[in-house]
């Protein structure tokens, strides 16, 4: 129902996770970890906050619209800003996107994406036959 596959994991909730987790593997232990996983998540909502702003500026609608294009005008531009603002090459390729479905909590996981992966099981089973 929405306009393609990364509207489902497009959240600020999953951005953060994302950006929270990624200080586990970059720092040199878990003393470093809190400090570097908060400075993490204060950059993603500082560039969540600029592209937001912009695309507002520009009336190009809301990100978390399910009829917005949510990966070349948003999540790309996103993650451009977040890893300039951390001083890192940008390692998050669209083709990498679907790294943030484990960063979406349980609440925020759209009731279709159950449907769906409910209906492929039903075909999967009984595609399967007998054993």
């Amino acid at each position: 129902r929405r306009r393609e596959i990364e509207n489902y994991v497009c959240s600020q909730s999953a951005l953060e996770g994302y950006a929270a987790a990624s200080a586990e593997d970059e720092t040199t232990g878990p003393l470093f970890e809190p400090v570097e996983a908060e400075r993490r998540v204060t950059a993603m909502r500082e560039a969540i906050e600029e592209i937001e702003s912009a695309l507002r500026s520009l009336g190009r609608g809301s990100p978390w619209d399910d009829a917005f294009k949510a990966s070349d005008d948003f999540l790309d531009p996103v993650f451009r800003v977040w890893f300039k603002k951390l001083e890192l090459p940008n390692l998050m390729a669209k083709k990498n996107f679907h790294e943030l479905v484990e960063h979406i909590p349980v609440s925020e996981i759209d009731p279709e994406v159950t449907e769906k992966l409910d209906a492929i099981a039903r075909v999967a089973g009984s595609e399967a036959g007998p054993d």
